[in-house]
């Protein structure tokens, strides 16, 4: 799969602006809100959004804290909020 910069911003948009107690989003959250905004492209973007969040995660843009598989939480790093700026 290809990386998708944009895809990666809007994920990282999705975590900053969406996490309104500081905790993070956890995965069934973010998988559902990209289910709502592209609703007509169905399950599709389930893959594309894993591979993503596991990039931001070894670039060090989101810091996971791990359960199981749906309730993994992400949480914005410093560096998260750099690149969002940047871009």
């Amino acid at each position: 799969m290809k990386r998708n910069n944009l895809l990666a911003k809007e994920i990282l948009e999705m975590v900053s602006t969406e996490d309104n107690s500081g905790g993070g989003l956890y995965r069934s959250e973010i998988f559902g809100i990209f289910t709502e905004r592209y609703a007509h492209q169905g399950a599709g973007l389930e893959p594309a959004v894993s591979y993503h969040l596991h990039l931001l995660e070894t670039a060090g843009f989101v810091k996971v804290t791990r359960t199981d598989h749906d309730e993994d939480n992400f949480e914005m790093t410093w560096a998260g909020h750099d690149f969002i700026e940047a871009n």
